[in-house]
Order: C-alpha cells, then sequence, then structure tokens
C-alpha cells in the first residue's frame, strides 16, 4: 500500500501535466465546436432556412454525427495530411477532429432550441425595429443558450470522454500518461484509479462552471 502512494505521488507531476493537456484540448475543440455548431444550427433552423444551401450544411452534420469520431480523427490525421502534402501535428488534428465531430450535435441543439421558441418572439423583435441580425443577437440568441446549456453540459463531458482516444496518434494528455506510466512501472491499479480520479475531478469542474452559468442566465434580460 505504501509503495502504491509513494508511485502516485511521484506519478503526479506527470498526471497534472496531462491534464493541463487534455484541458487545453478541451477548451480548443470545444470552442471550434461551439462556433460551428452554432453557424450550423442557425443555418438550419425553419427561420432562416436557405433552399440548396441548407441541406448541404445539413449533410455535413449527418456525417459529423454519423462516423465514429476514432474513425475521424484517424481521417484527419493521416487521409486529409496525405492528400493535401503537408503535416499535420497530433494537437491541431485532435482538436479539428473533436470540434467536428462535436459541432455535429451541437448544431441538433442550437437548431432544435431555435425552432422550439415561438413565433412571437420573432416577430416581437420586428415590431421593435430589430432587423434579424439584431433579433437573433439580442432577442433569440440569448432565449437559446439558456435552453441549451444543460445539453451542452453533457456534450462537453462527452468530449472530456472522447480526449482519451487521441491518446493513439501519440498526443501526450492525461490517458496517453497513465499509459505510458503502466508501461514503465508496471503497476496498472494505482495508476488507472488515479486517471479515473483526474477525470473525475475535471468532470466535477466542469459541472461546476456549467451551474454557475446556468444560475447567471436563468433570467435573461434584454
Amino acid at each position: 500500500m505504501t509503495s502504491s502512494f509513494d508511485l502516485i505521488a511521484r506519478s503526479a507531476p506527470l498526471f497534472l501535466k496531462g491534464a493541463a493537456m487534455t484541458v487545453q484540448v478541451l477548451l480548443m475543440a470545444g470552442s471550434f465546436s461551439f462556433v460551428l455548431g452554432l453557424f450550423f444550427g442557425l443555418i438550419t433552423c425553419q427561420r432562416l432556412y436557405i433552399r440548396f444551401l441548407s441541406p448541404l450544411f445539413e449533410g455535413i452534420c449527418f456525417i459529423a454525427r454519423g462516423v465514429p469520431f476514432f474513425v475521424q480523427l484517424l481521417i484527419v490525421y493521416f487521409v486529409i495530411p496525405d492528400f493535401l502534402g503537408c503535416n499535420l501535428g497530433p494537437l491541431p488534428a485532435s482538436v479539428l477532429a473533436l470540434g467536428f465531430s462535436s459541432s455535429g450535435y451541437v448544431a441538433q441543439f442550437v437548431r432544435g432550441a431555435l425552432n422550439g421558441l415561438p413565433i412571437s418572439q420573432w416577430e416581437a423583435a420586428y415590431a421593435l425595429g430589430y432587423n434579424t441580425r439584431q433579433a437573433l443577437w439580442r432577442i433569440i440568441l440569448p432565449q437559446t443558450f439558456r435552453l441549451i446549456l444543460p445539453t451542452l453540459n453533457n456534450e462537453l463531458e462527452a468530449l472530456l470522454k472522447s480526449t482519451a482516444l487521441v491518446s493513439s496518434i501519440g498526443l501526450l494528455e492525461l490517458t496517453r500518461v497513465g499509459m505510458n506510466l503502466v508501461s514503465r512501472e508496471m503497476e496498472p491499479i494505482p495508476i488507472y484509479l488515479s486517471l479515473a480520479f483526474f477525470y473525475l475531478c475535471l468532470s466535477a469542474a466542469l459541472n461546476l462552471v456549467t451551474k454557475k452559468l446556468e444560475r447567471k442566465f436563468a433570467y435573461v434580460k434584454y
């Protein structure tokens, strides 16, 4: 037991370094996913539907949701650079693959929330003299964000778990650190338990931030 605690204590700096990389990937991929998913959700909702263009983006969202993330990661890391004749490092490949895969789900959240808002919200905005862009920014999107916040939290937690798969392309994040330590120390039980503990801490922090945002946006001021 003492040796296990000593091993965990010695390994803590490496776990912290891996956790920092995991958080970096999560924040970058989550931001990319939100921006891309928001755009896809806006352009595919009923109110802003564009003939011929919106079906194209619906197809892209279907691909993002239908192809497993691990397959997308391999395509981004191996196939696309081969076609373009360039090199793509593990970090940008992970962010692009994670962000694109998640954006398909975020687009569904945004589209569903926009379609669920009463049409009277749009009509009221137009009656106040807002154009479509102003109505979106000041009236519609604040309500949409408040509605999708719980589902965004679920998606971010799924994204956090998916970061473990980027270890397969050599990114030194939390899971890769744990695998390297097991290979070196040959003590899988304390190392994998510590790995699970770090993921639980990251998930708990994510939930705390989301709950604070939910309380902040419980009443949207216009």
